[in-house]
């Protein structure tokens, strides 16, 4: 980029690199506010790689709801890096204030150290970390929210990062793989499991946005599959192939 980024842009560009190659396919009108966005994002989701006891998670959680909760009330907006930013695009995209809570909610069941108990489970938690995200996202966009299948891209997209995130999460001793499936079948099988009936097939958006998002999460399923859903070897760590030209001809053509 021929300018230097907003501290925003620079963190989800190193933190969370797959939200900002997507943020760049989008007009570049909306990136300050996707990058406040998508780097709340980051701060909420690391609560349980940052806290060292659940109760200090809570609260940590808790600020951000109380920050938030400023912005729509009309009170002062905590001093932070990220939530100066944030509270403009709240302010300027007139985003509704329960996608916000159901995000941090979402992230609560990080701090319970539990994986969930079976596939439904699973899905359950990739719907409620991810729709509200994409929703918030597309509106910023000026997407029509209506007339988009946003649930099952957002699931899409979330299970491929668990997925491939799989080794990260076993190294902090966490695990987000169906618990029953783990007890009866080796990783690859569990993954299989995962991605045969957890992953939706056929979506046709029209948003740019969930395109370009659901084009990025078969591209990494794709990744997966050709190793043989083996999401412990150090394979996986290697980005695929042409990634960010493969998601331009697909945003070109579709």
């Amino acid at each position: 980029m021929a300018q230097s980024l907003s501290y925003c842009g620079e963190l989800v560009k190193q933190q969370d690199p797959d939200r900002f190659l997507i943020s760049m396919f989008m007009d570049s009108s909306c990136r300050e506010a996707l990058w406040a966005l998508f780097a709340f994002n980051h701060e909420i989701a690391k609560t349980r790689e940052v806290v060292s006891e659940t109760t200090l998670g809570h609260i940590r959680l808790q600020w951000w709801r109380d920050a938030i909760a400023a912005v729509y009330e009309g009170g002062a907006v905590p001093e932070h890096e990220v939530m100066g930013p944030l509270a403009a695009a709240i302010r300027q995209y007139d985003l509704p204030h329960a996608a916000f809570d159901d995000l941090i909610y979402a992230r609560e069941f990080d701090l319970e150290n539990v994986a969930p108990a079976h596939l439904e489970g699973l899905l359950i938690y990739a719907d409620h970390t991810q729709t509200p995200l994409m929703k918030l996202a597309m509106k910023i966009c000026d997407d029509d929210l209506d007339a988009e299948p946003v649930q099952p891209v957002a699931i899409n997209y979330a299970l491929a990062g668990i997925l491939r995130a799989v080794s990260f999460h076993k190294a902090q001793g966490r695990s987000f793989l169906p618990a029953d499936l783990v007890a009866a079948n080796d990783v690859p099988d569990v993954v299989k499991a995962v991605i045969d009936e957890g992953v939706a097939e056929g979506a046709r958006p029209q948003s740019r946005f969930l395109r370009i998002s659901d084009q990025l999460a078969h591209i990494y399923l794709k990744q997966i599959k050709a190793l043989k859903y083996d999401v412990l070897s150090p394979k996986m760590a290697a980005p695929p192939p042409f990634m960010a030209l493969r998601m331009l001809v697909h945003s070109l053509l579709s």
